[in-house]
Parts: C-alpha cells; structure tokens; sequence
C-alpha cells in the first residue's frame, strides 16, 4: 500500500504522458483502424476488406453482405456492435487518467488506470472472437447455399471455401498495445532505479583521511 501511495519521477511521467497522448485523441478521432479483415477469391481478385475502427465498420460491406447472404451468415451492421457506443469513450477516460498520473505523478492514479485499460482491452478481444465465433456458426439453414459451421481467422491467414482471408490488428491496436506495453517498461524503470539507489547506497564510502601526523 506504501508504494500505490507514493509518487513517479521524471522519467517514468514522460512515459506515462506519452501513454495519455496515444488513449487522450481516441474520442475526439477515431481515424486509425484497430482490426482488418481482407478476403480474396476467384471473383474479387482485388480482393475485399473489412476495416473496424473503435465506433464503426467500414469497407467493402456492402459486397460482403451480399455474400454473406448467399451462404446465411448474418448481415454485418455496426448497430449490431454496442461497443461502437463507449469504447472510444472509455479509452479516452483510460487516457484521462494517465494524463493526471503523469502530471502529478501518482502512482496509484497510474496503476489503477493500467489495469483498468487492460481488463477493458481483455473484454473488447473476447467480444471480438465470439462475434467471429456466431457469424460462422448462426448460419441460416435456408440460404441458398449450404456451409459447414467455420471460425474465421482472429489472427493471420486461413482458407475459407473458395477465398482466402487475412485478418490483422490495425495501426490503431499496434498503438494501443505500445501504450499498454509503456506500463510494464515504466515499472521496470523505476525497479531499476531504486536497486541502482540501494546498490550506491551501500557501497562503503572512501575513508576520510585524519589531518594532522603522529606527536
């Protein structure tokens, strides 16, 4: 309890205001994508692509729907997808809170907002995969064509029928996880620090010579 309620130094604070200027933005320009999906086959060699940012879908879905129809996957809708409605919200809180930990340096201020920004970002992925999960298995048994229940790739490459599909993080989840990645480096830092300060600390000091000779 002693260390929460003590302070972070220079150092590790510009690294948490570097945090807090990756999380603060997120609200007010949702621009970079967290997630692609991008899909090939025969008929689309130019391939099709789905891009997820943090509070809508965006791509070639129309096309993908159509598709999806064909084979009774239901049709993708970002009103489907109630964390379009606070996650770029509570990421800019998250950035909030970093902010305020690195202006006055409080560490319990920053800790919490880590783990917090952590559990928010173990939530989202899960969600991620069970979405993917349904659209592959909820398939309507009328549709005109007839598919084997499937998952679709959460990560990397995978054959599916006849398209090959690529799914990778965007820019925006490769900076999200550097800015979570910032709350293990500073901790490490500041663990660094102190065993440098314990080690001079114990070093014996160089004897002081005596002035003055034998009488």
């Amino acid at each position: 309890m002693n260390y929460l309620m003590g302070r972070f130094h220079g150092s590790e604070r510009r690294l948490i205001l570097l945090a807090a200027l990756v999380l603060v933005p997120i609200f007010f320009l949702p621009v970079l994508p967290i997630w692609q999906m991008k899909m090939w086959a025969p008929q689309y060699r130019e391939g099709l692509t789905l891009t997820i940012y943090t509070n809508t879908i965006r791509g070639d879905v129309d096309k993908i729907n159509t598709l999806n129809h064909y084979v009774g996957m239901k049709a993708i809708s970002s009103d489907d997808f109630s964390e379009f409605r606070y996650m770029p919200q509570l990421l800019t809180l998250f950035g909030v809170m970093a902010l305020l930990a690195a202006l006055t340096g409080w560490r319990w201020l920053a800790v919490v907002g880590w783990l917090g920004f952590t559990g928010f970002a173990a939530v989202m992925f899960t969600d991620y995969v069970q979405w993917l999960w349904r659209y592959g298995h909820e398939l309507d048994p009328r549709a005109a064509i007839t598919l084997d229940t499937f998952m679709p790739p959460v990560l990397g490459f995978q054959k599916m029928a006849n398209f090959k599909v690529l799914s990778i993080p965007g820019p925006g989840t490769l900076l999200l996880g550097a800015a979570w990645l910032l709350g293990p480096v500073i901790l490490w830092l500041e663990r660094r620090a102190r065993r440098a300060a314990v080690q001079a600390e114990a070093r014996p000091k160089p004897a002081v010579p005596v002035a003055g000779g034998e009488g």
